[in-house]
């Protein structure tokens, strides 16, 4: 029971997930997936990639345990979820962290944080913040801070001393230079180079990353 988990969401960053705890060979350390949980009623009961949806919200308020949040796609949708999901008391958001990633003791987690898939390399004296997500073949330097809710997809290399804010979402192939500061609830476009500060609540994408446009109700 200790080690079971409920993945939330059956896109494609749940089953993902699913399948790098699957890679895991130091018994000691796997997570036993237990089912799928998701709001679609059509796929209750149902048997994907070899794991069971056993429901929806209200089963898994009632159910409770182990919970690994995948709705990433909209950062402020995934703090909503989560918000409602911490009035259940026998709910709980470990720290999940899938194999085959070089990641430093010297790190400062923060709650429901998910390293998703294989291939991160994150080093020392890091801050992350609650609801992180991390997804593959990421490069995180010394002192870097993420704060909560953001979500860091792919092959993104991020240098020292970087501080990215909350609510954001780091493109798939980004590179954030040293010592840059991204603010809250900024988008950086998929394969950027960001090389200064960027403001709160924008989109900024190129090479060099320039702010594109200003987000609806910032």
């Amino acid at each position: 029971m200790e080690k079971d988990l409920l993945i939330y969401g059956t896109g494609g960053a749940g089953r993902e997930l699913a399948f790098s705890l699957s890679l895991e060979e130091d018994a000691a350390k796997a997570w036993n997936v237990s089912g799928f949980v998701v709001d679609d009623e059509s796929l209750w009961g149902e048997t994907i990639n070899g794991v069971e949806v056993r429901g929806g919200f209200d089963w898994l308020v009632e159910n409770g345990g182990n919970v690994a949040i995948c709705a990433v796609a909209d950062p402020y949708k995934k703090q909503a979820l989560v918000e409602r999901l911490k009035k259940a008391p026998s709910v709980v958001f470990p720290l999940v962290i899938a194999p085959r990633s070089s990641i430093s003791r010297y790190i400062e987690w923060g709650e429901g944080c998910l390293v998703a898939l294989s291939y991160n390399f994150i080093t020392v004296n890091i801050k992350i913040g609650d609801f992180v997500f991390i997804n593959c073949g990421n490069g995180i330097g010394h002192d870097v801070e993420i704060g909560d809710f953001t979500t860091v997809y792919s092959h993104i290399d991020i240098s020292g001393a970087v501080k990215i804010g909350s609510h954001c979402i780091i493109g798939s192939g980004a590179t954030i230079n040293p010592g840059v500061t991204i603010g809250n609830g900024t988008i950086i476009g998929s394969g950027s180079v960001v090389v200064g500060d960027i403001p709160d609540n924008v989109i900024a994408a190129g090479v060099p990353a320039r702010v594109i446009k200003v987000r609806a109700g910032s």
